[in-house]
């Protein structure tokens, strides 16, 4: 009966699940006309770059660059109206997307909170601690029989008892995996409580509105191309992600990550005065806390992300047969007495 009443709601973690697997590919596919480029000669400084976006844009100041992560996808200048795409060999101004609700910002939504809050967010994650109780019951269940086989004729009360059987004993590491990590970030303050009292650490956050400073007399703003060849300095081989202009904030705070680091990979940040370029403060991923490492660990387990595109594939393929697998426990449960005597 748990099963029952929560199929419904692991079957949309499922599908919506699947989607965010793929969510930068198929963003790239539903976006095309503004998300790729052939490459051409020189790359254009971020400079450069930002002044072709604001004057497309009517004088439109520039919050942050999101440099390119391939040679055949633009440049990204976000600005007050939104994101704007720029080819970086040429400036031309590709497009714009502005802000506002997103396919995959309703989609995450939903897998999230259900689109209603804290109510679906509670369900969701009592949802996900339901799976993980289906999933040790449903092994007992199969383990007297052992059935791997699906029986004909097709829709029959016999074929839908071997279905459920059959995909659950082949999915059920997959899925016990996504329960588990699933449940983690569910009850995410509630382990990060008990982590942190294991390992008697608290997480340190940078408070960044200290650290504005005011420019000497005849001082003269370093670009956020020198700021990224500062950050890129301390880490060889780190690639930026994210650079944040002074003016939100009083200082460049630049991101990197490493290609080949899958997890908590892009937590390494350089916040930079903007008058005498010096390096404020770090925040790396080397040094990240117990809790929060092992709590990246987890989401990058749970999204597929820890292992690459074969990891994604997986969870989306166990995402997406989850409805099967709840759809043939409602039947099981409706025909019970036919399917009963045929076993």
């Amino acid at each position: 009966m748990l099963g029952l009443i929560a199929g419904a709601f692991i079957a949309v973690l499922g599908v919506t699940g699947s989607i965010l697997a793929f969510e930068p590919e198929l963003d790239l596919l539903l976006h095309s006309d503004v998300s790729y480029l052939a490459p051409s000669g020189k790359v254009l400084s971020l400079v450069e770059i930002g002044d072709s976006a604001s004057r497309k844009y009517g004088g439109d100041p520039v919050v942050a660059f999101l440099p390119s992560s391939s040679p055949h996808f633009p440049a990204q200048v976000v600005m007050s109206r939104g994101i704007v795409s720029v080819n970086q060999y040429t400036g031309e101004v590709l497009g714009i997307r502005t802000r506002g609700q997103t396919f995959f910002g309703f989609v995450r939504s939903i897998h999230v909170r259900l689109g209603t809050g804290d109510v679906g967010k509670n369900v969701l994650r009592l949802s996900a601690a339901a799976m993980l109780f289906s999933i040790v019951s449903g092994l007992y269940l199969w383990w007297p029989l052992k059935r791997l086989r699906i029986r004909t004729p097709w829709l029959s009360g016999g074929f839908w008892f071997d279905l459920h059987n059959s995909v659950g004993i082949l999915a059920l590491v997959p899925w016990l995996v996504l329960g588990l990590t699933g449940t983690v970030i569910g009850f995410e303050d509630q382990v990060a409580a008990v982590l942190d009292r294991v390992a008697g650490s608290s997480p340190a956050h940078t408070n960044r509105s200290l650290m504005r400073s005011d420019a000497e007399p005849g001082a003269i703003e370093i670009t956020p191309d020198q700021a990224v060849a500062i950050a890129c300095a301390q880490l060889p081989g780190a690639v930026p992600s994210r650079v944040q202009m002074p003016r939100y904030g009083g200082i460049y705070v630049v991101r990197l990550e490493y290609a080949d680091h899958r997890i908590a990979g892009g937590e390494n940040s350089f916040s930079i005065d903007p008058w005498s370029g010096k390096i404020i403060s770090a925040d790396l991923a080397a040094d990240l806390p117990t809790r929060e490492r092992l709590m990246a660990m987890n989401e990058a387990i749970h999204t597929g992300d820890g292992f690459g595109i074969s990891g994604r594939a997986l969870v989306a393929l166990a995402g997406l047969i989850l409805p099967v697998q709840a759809a043939s426990g409602i039947v099981i449960w409706l025909r019970r007495g036919r399917i009963m005597r045929t076993n």
